[in-house]
């Protein structure tokens, strides 16, 4: 028996102008906004709210970011940044391991504090003429 397994199910389909229904709903939504704006705002503080309603709604109807709508992708990040970390693996310390750290840790920095580091001096001017003397005098 043979059956057709239709192709591109997960492309949706074009309805008008070339946009699918869920950008078309998209645009409605923005005209709607823009509508509202007109009504509350004066004519500047209109094109000021307006651009950023075109921005939004622009981003939200056309923009895919990684080949996702921008609405799941907002979805991902709101949910990311929502849900509580959970970790796979996290190395719990003894007290006995925690100690012997901290006593490495110290010996460590002792050493490093023990060598302290010389400052670099710049040359006298009296050394200055004698550095001078022997490049003149000496070829």
């Amino acid at each position: 028996m043979h059956v057709n397994v239709p192709q591109f199910v997960d492309v949706e389909d074009k309805i008008a102008f070339g946009l699918t229904w869920k950008q078309i709903l998209w645009m409605i939504g923005m005209g709607a906004a823009l509508l509202v704006a007109y009504n509350m705002f004066e004519r500047q503080a209109f094109y000021v709210v307006g651009f950023f309603i075109v921005a939004v709604f622009g981003a939200l109807t056309f923009w895919r970011p990684q080949g996702v709508p921008f609405v799941t992708f907002l979805g991902f990040t709101l949910q990311y940044f929502m849900k509580p970390r959970s970790y796979v693996w996290k190395r719990h310390y003894s007290l006995q391991e925690a100690s012997a750290f901290k006593a490495a840790h110290k010996v460590q920095m002792k050493k490093l504090d023990t060598h302290p580091k010389e400052k670099k001096r710049l040359p006298t001017s009296s050394q200055l003429q004698k550095i001078a003397w022997q490049l003149d005098t000496k070829k």
